[in-house]
């Protein structure tokens, strides 16, 4: 523990205030919570009384029949609910799966969400990164671990095609390592087109899910999705940690569920973010012409190349009151870097205009 430190983006959240134009954290658009519908649904589950009562480790059982019938219908992926384990947000997935089944080497992403790297360091695991599925083929052998985003992932926010998840599960059969699959934004695709998860492809796998990105993320209820012989095992170190996830909010989120259509709400997302990405990345192209992106398809994230170090950049625009990510965070050593990662779900557009404006003036004066 001495020898870690905060993450990156939590102490940037912090370090905010009520002046600051902030495109760092990745928040889901709080205008867009269904704030009605879960007070409702809020409402409805404070009238039995063992919504306060302690529950099943496991989770609501409700609620991951729902969850299943989203794998089988949304996914493609045959789910039953004795597959599902409902955890207190997708990040504890990382340390129960952490604790229990990684036991060799730990394969990410070159650059990899901030939030699994922290998980995975704090365990003390040892860490490998890749760029390419050669590079990682002449190293990855059994019951090693490959972590990884298929949708949209954080930072990048790249989607694999078909033939690069096919790839990936055959070069996990070839090893025989284990997978973690990040689905955290599998279902803010802007077009609505979900994918095949690599783990529908692969036996020995984890499939991480959450409400945070499309619900709402305060209720932190999140879930894996394996086999029920892995849930058996990981159950223990759950029960270790916090018993079960908050029975209230579980069955808050199954009664909104039942009550109403959540891909009706997805779908208002999906159309709200879109705008919001292609707005930003207007605002890019005028007034910072020398920050190199591709548009996303989907998720949360523009990422794209500075011409100089994104970290130094970052640190100047925080002290105008402009919050961004540079890349160095998402890399196991954070080397240095120009990359950089912009969030464009939570900011006006009025916010977004001025705080590029303002990183366009510090990069003018430099």
């Amino acid at each position: 523990m001495s020898n870690l430190k905060r993450s990156y983006i939590r102490e940037i959240l912090d370090a905010t205030n009520e002046d600051t134009i902030s495109f760092a954290g990745g928040l889901p658009n709080e205008k867009l919570f269904p704030l009605k519908q879960i007070k409702k649904a809020t409402n409805k589950v404070l009238k039995k009384v063992d919504a306060l009562q302690y529950s099943k480790s496991i989770g609501d059982e409700a609620l991951r029949k729902k969850i299943a019938k989203i794998y089988t219908q949304k996914f493609d992926f045959p789910t039953q609910a004795d597959e599902i384990l409902i955890t207190t947000g997708s990040q504890q997935s990382f340390d129960i799966i952490s604790k229990t089944f990684i036991h060799k080497e730990l394969f990410v992403q070159k650059p990899t969400y901030i939030g699994a790297l922290g998980a995975f360091k704090i365990l003390n695991k040892s860490l490998n990164d890749f760029t390419d599925t050669q590079s990682l083929k002449a190293k990855m052998s059994e019951d090693d671990t490959l972590y990884l985003m298929s949708d949209f992932s954080n930072p990048t926010s790249k989607c694999m095609s078909l033939k690069e998840r096919l790839i990936f599960a055959s070069l996990l059969k070839q090893s025989d390592a284990y997978l973690i699959e990040d689905g955290a934004y599998g279902l803010l695709s802007f077009n609505g087109k979900t994918r095949k998860p690599i783990a529908s492809l692969y036996e020995k796998s984890f499939h991480l899910g959450s409400f945070s990105k499309i619900v709402a993320p305060g209720l932190r209820v999140g879930w894996i999705r394996t086999s029920k012989e892995n849930i058996e095992k990981l159950l223990i170190a759950k029960e270790s940690l916090d018993l079960h996830t908050s029975t209230l909010s579980q069955m808050i989120i199954n009664q909104y569920l039942e009550d109403n259509d959540l891909f009706e709400h997805i779908k208002l997302i999906r159309k709200e973010y879109k705008s919001k990405m292609n707005y930003m990345a207007k605002c890019m192209e005028e007034y910072l012409p020398s920050f190199k992106f591709e548009k996303p398809k989907g998720g949360m994230f523009i990422y794209g190349k500075f011409e100089e170090d994104s970290l130094e950049l970052a640190k100047k625009a925080l002290e105008k009151n402009v919050a961004f990510v540079p890349s160095c965070v998402f890399d196991i050593n954070e080397e240095e870097s120009t990359h950089a990662r912009f969030n464009f779900t939570n900011s006006s557009k009025s916010q977004m205009k001025a705080g590029i404006k303002t990183i366009a003036k510090i990069l003018n004066k430099d």
